[in-house]
């Protein structure tokens, strides 16, 4: 992918002959960075604002294209011989943004269709028959709208194809709804067979947009992971099907960095990702995704199974200071939680119960909330009304030690060696197989 700085095509303004095959693109950004992009084809163009958040430029076309606003992927339209001006404050970006000139209407029209709730969850309770007509139901109306407002010819013909995509990729998911929530097994039928079909994967012109970027990546996770059962050889199954049905370097290595990241997350860490990681560091070329990615899995590395816990001195109820090596030479369960996660708050009464079966042994127990000081009153309540057992500490949800144990959700369960190294970033949960796992480490 291509950067090119604001200054090096701005000269394009001062000339009416290449105006015809550019799109001036200018504006205002409060409470933004120094810099704005517009990122098109494969092609990133960068504009400098000045002190009071301003910023203009051209940007060579042909035709009218999709584009990506940066940092916060907001889709754009563009077309040569336009101009767009684009006004938003970064601190209420839905609240705030709004499109100018003579490609404003177009994009306040995009802008307006990404607000709308047009899909209701319910929909994924409908039989498959009835599903698949109501998404077709659901194309039909967005079509008929953008119809209705007499954009272009050239326009109208691509956003057609947007509105498929953007309704693809919540159909991709309806599956995995449906096995969720259904009495025995369920397997796509025919007729979701048939409607998958017809979205085709060569689209390239659609691939800056948010919609079709989500499509394909459902897509991989449908199809890849459908080839396996769950564990290291679904991941596989994901990672194959992208190198094999792939071929285009960005498509494929946006697919193979999102997989990765989506894997790390969902798993709390690299167990299992050995092969997932094998792919994409043979296969991605680009440079930024591969130091992004690289850049999680060294903070991952450092909770393996033996590396030294990261250090913590956290608040404790009663104004109490907890601190890491308070518990040296003994267990450490750690529960991270928060006062609003239903999920969480069912697994705190175990904790209970775990240090009744565990007392006087080896082994204590930690419940860190990340409500954060603003919610530290709600967490109080909490612990007066419900009496949880463990030591109780709170942080804030983006302090230290969510990022050096990379608390991406809640809740999440750890355990540290009496030597203060880690047994496990993901341990099992106090409802779960927990008393089989601490059954296997030397507790006395």
């Amino acid at each position: 992918m291509k950067i090119i700085a604001g200054a090096i095509i701005i000269f394009l303004l001062l000339s009416s002959c290449a105006r015809k095959n550019a799109v001036i693109v200018s504006g205002r950004v409060e409470n933004g960075d120094t810099i704005v992009s517009v990122w098109v084809d494969d092609t990133i163009y960068s504009f400098p604002l000045d002190e009071n958040g301003f910023f203009a430029g051209s940007i060579p076309l042909q035709k009218g294209v999709y584009a990506s606003f940066l940092p916060n992927s907001l889709d754009l339209y563009l077309s040569p011989g336009e101009d767009l001006e684009i006004y938003v404050n970064m601190l209420n970006i839905s609240g705030s943004l709004n499109f100018s000139g003579s490609l404003g209407g177009i994009n306040n029209y995009m802008k307006e269709q990404e607000m709308a709730v047009f899909f209701n969850k319910d929909y994924y309770a409908l039989e498959e028959e009835d599903f698949v007509k109501q998404m077709q139901r659901l194309i039909e109306e967005k079509t008929t709208l953008l119809e209705a407002k007499n954009f272009d010819a050239v326009f109208t013909d691509i956003e057609k194809l947007r509105i498929r995509y953007s309704i693809g990729e919540r159909i991709l998911v309806y599956p995995f709804y449906r096995q969720q929530n259904q009495v025995g097994s369920y397997h796509p039928g025919k007729m979701f067979s048939d409607f998958l079909s017809t979205f085709s994967l060569d689209h390239d012109e659609l691939f800056v947009t948010r919609d079709y970027r989500k499509f394909l990546l459902n897509y991989v996770y449908f199809q890849g992971g459908n080839q396996y059962d769950a564990g290291e050889n679904y991941t596989s199954g994901i990672a194959d099907y992208i190198f094999v049905h792939f071929t285009k370097p960005d498509i494929r290595d946006f697919l193979l960095s999102e997989v990765v990241y989506r894997y790390m997350w969902e798993n709390n860490g690299l167990e299992g990702a050995g092969h997932l990681l094998e792919v994409f560091r043979r296969e991605c070329k680009d440079s930024k995704r591969i130091q992004y990615i690289e850049d999680i899995v060294s903070r991952w590395e450092k909770l393996l199974v033996g590396e030294p816990a990261p250090d913590f001195t956290l608040e404790g109820g009663n104004g109490k200071t907890i601190r890491l090596k308070d518990f040296r030479g003994k267990y450490l369960y750690i529960s991270v939680w928060a006062s609003w996660c239903m999920p969480c708050k069912k697994e705190l009464p175990y904790i209970k119960l775990l240090e009744k079966e565990y007392e006087g042994k080896n082994i204590q127990f930690l419940c860190v909330s990340i409500d954060g000081t603003d919610r530290k009153s709600e967490w109080e309540r909490a612990l007066k009304k419900e009496k949880y057992g463990g030591m109780q500490a709170i942080i804030d949800k983006n302090g230290k030690f969510n990022q050096d144990y990379m608390i991406i959700s809640v809740p999440r369960f750890i355990l540290v060696d009496p030597e203060g190294k880690i047994v496990s970033s993901n341990a099992p949960r106090p409802s779960g197989a927990i008393l089989h796992f601490l059954n296997k480490q030397q507790i006395h």
